[in-house]
């Protein structure tokens, strides 16, 4: 931030000095001023004002990610809970130790580890529930839940990490591309396997976009990733992890 003050202090005063000088020549009628002059001043100028501001861009870059960063550490603890019905005036805290200890057979869970539970969104009259986002006290039992989720398989409940909306916007761009299959989330990065097999994690929709220039054939379900519907953004795709991959 430090850095960023500094830029658009030091740019500012360039800036302000460069457009004095101008007025000053333009008011001295005595000194001809030149076209080659002017044209020698104005590409200093501009040469100075784009590296600048390329300058700040990737400063600005930097502190958007520190804060995105900040912001997913914020949420290590928190799950949502996608497919669990919803009743007139139901308790979420409850279904959700419904869904722990009922179906992820984690027999020692109950509302105490729970800090806070809700569902996401206006309620709407529809067939499709709202998810339950649900934080945790602790950040071992979390996972411990978070790796229990292959036990929902065709349960129509899933599971997904409470990714920030660059992350899930990262993650949507890289499963539409490389399909759902080579794509899932875990501690908040988006995980992506290549076409040679190599996993890249990554944060960001331009770090998905350097992996698809490097690779812009793909094999697999990525035609089918595209027809699948995205969830709010308030909540995390669904991120079940591949128990095996196929070698190519």
């Amino acid at each position: 931030m430090d850095n960023l003050q500094d830029s658009l202090h030091k740019m500012t005063e360039v800036f302000n000095t460069k457009m004095a000088s101008f007025r000053d020549d333009l008011k001295k009628v005595d000194t001809p001023v030149t076209v080659a002059s002017l044209a020698a001043e104005f590409a200093a100028f501009q040469s100075f004002i784009t590296g600048t501001l390329g300058n700040l861009q990737q400063q600005v870059e930097l502190v958007a990610k520190q804060m995105d960063h900040f912001e997913m550490r914020s949420r290590r603890k928190i799950l949502l809970l996608h497919g669990v019905q919803e009743h007139s005036g139901g308790n979420s805290i409850q279904d959700v130790v419904s869904v722990v200890t009922e179906k992820l057979k984690i027999s020692n869970f109950s509302a105490n580890d729970i800090s806070r539970s809700h569902r996401v969104g206006h309620q709407i009259v529809t067939d499709k529930p709202r998810p339950i986002l649900v934080k945790l006290h602790d950040q071992t039992l979390r996972n411990k839940i978070w790796f229990a989720k292959t036990a929902l398989r065709n349960s129509g409940i899933t599971i997904s990490e409470f990714l920030t909306k660059v992350r899930h916007d990262a993650f949507m761009v890289a499963r539409r591309h490389f399909g759902i299959k080579k794509c899932w989330t875990r501690d908040g990065f988006v995980v992506v396997v290549g076409v040679d097999g190599t996993k890249h994690r990554v944060s960001t929709s331009a770090e998905v976009n350097k992996l698809i220039n490097s690779s812009p054939s793909v094999t697999g379900d990525a035609s089918k990733a595209s027809s699948v519907s995205t969830i709010p953004k308030a909540s995390a795709a669904t991120t079940s992890r591949p128990k095996r991959m196929a070698k190519k």
